[in-house]
């Protein structure tokens, strides 16, 4: 599975990726201002402003994957309506640092530094991409595939950006390529079931296997290739050992996103003692090795004060729950 992942290394999103070079020939450096507004804005459904091409992305693969199965939407969405307080410690102290093990794909959220610089809105736009997912009535109206495309869409445009800058070396393969978002995927899927359990809540098979087809779906409207979507706990460890085994090790910029987290969870809290508890939270979650990866220092929180402080802290489930 390893030597497989080589190839998806230097795969971006090819639909995608052609969109995004007939418009920067169209519009060139105005691309960005003519775009990212469009894109950024989840709530923004008029496409009457945008190119051609554009609206004619949306329109050609705006269609259900042929697996695309509603009662498992439901079964997912309704775990995490009831779980959406633990989810949001997961997310902010676990799946996000996890990604940050892979320096490859890390590099791209460094290259131009807003997650440091930024970090406050970085967290309410994925917060809010989570809950929007995670939303049953978008399925039901079928929205969610404007909001799933325009993601996607945002992605080819930072892919094509850090291409023409001249500035990336492909020794790290293709920016946001194939491995990097299934490894993204998984994050949201597999780490967030195994933080789950760590934090004590009983995961039903059922609902599992739901929560895996979900985010299955959201992958296939991402750009995912077919062959790396997971729908079930058994591929995802496969591919979740495969790419630890490739991409984490230790670096400056995971250090300095990871580093970032806690700064910025400190604001949102306006309390000293939050940096303390996404640390502790983050190397309770994460394990001792991984976070002495992320340059995360020992934590001076007794495990059961940790225990106490997730029943009665909310400043995290309030941004992604």
């Amino acid at each position: 599975m390893e030597e497989g992942l080589d190839a998806y290394r230097q795969k971006g999103d090819l639909l995608a990726d052609e969109l995004m070079q007939k418009l920067f020939e169209k519009h060139a450096h105005k691309l960005g201002a003519i775009l990212m507004p469009f894109l950024s804005d989840f709530d923004r459904h008029d496409f009457s402003e945008q190119d051609d091409e554009t609206i004619a992305f949306f329109e050609n693969n705006k269609s259900l994957p042929p697996f695309y199965d509603f009662k498992e939407i439901v079964r997912a969405t309704d775990f995490f309506k009831k779980y959406q307080a633990n989810i949001g410690i997961i997310l902010g102290c676990y799946s996000l640092p996890y990604c940050y093990l892979g320096e490859d794909g890390a590099r791209v959220l460094g290259f131009s530094g807003r997650i440091q610089h930024d970090t406050y809105n970085r967290l309410l736009e994925t917060g809010k991409f989570v809950k929007n997912v995670m939303t049953q009535r978008f399925w039901e109206e079928k929205t969610i595939s404007i909001l799933l495309l325009k993601v996607r869409l945002m992605h080819a445009f930072w892919r094509f950006m850090i291409l023409k800058s001249g500035k990336w070396d492909m020794k790290w393969g293709i920016p946001i390529n194939q491995e990097d978002m299934l490894g993204t995927n998984l994050s949201f899927s597999l780490i967030v079931l195994r933080g789950l359990r760590k934090l004590g809540v009983e995961v039903d098979s059922v609902f599992e296997k739901a929560y895996y087809h979900h985010w299955a779906v959201v992958g296939s409207f991402l750009g995912i290739e077919k062959e790396l979507l997971v729908f079930d706990v058994h591929k995802a460890i496969k591919f979740d050992k495969a790419i630890a085994k490739r991409q984490f090790r230790s670096s400056e910029i995971g250090k300095q996103l990871t580093a970032s987290l806690g700064i910025s969870y400190q604001k949102m809290a306006n309390s000293e003692l939050a940096n303390g508890y996404f640390v502790a939270q983050s190397r309770y979650l994460l394990g001792e090795n991984y976070a002495d990866l992320l340059g995360l220092p020992i934590s001076k929180y007794p495990k059961n004060l940790l225990k106490t402080i997730n029943n009665t802290t909310s400043f995290l489930s309030n941004i992604y729950g």
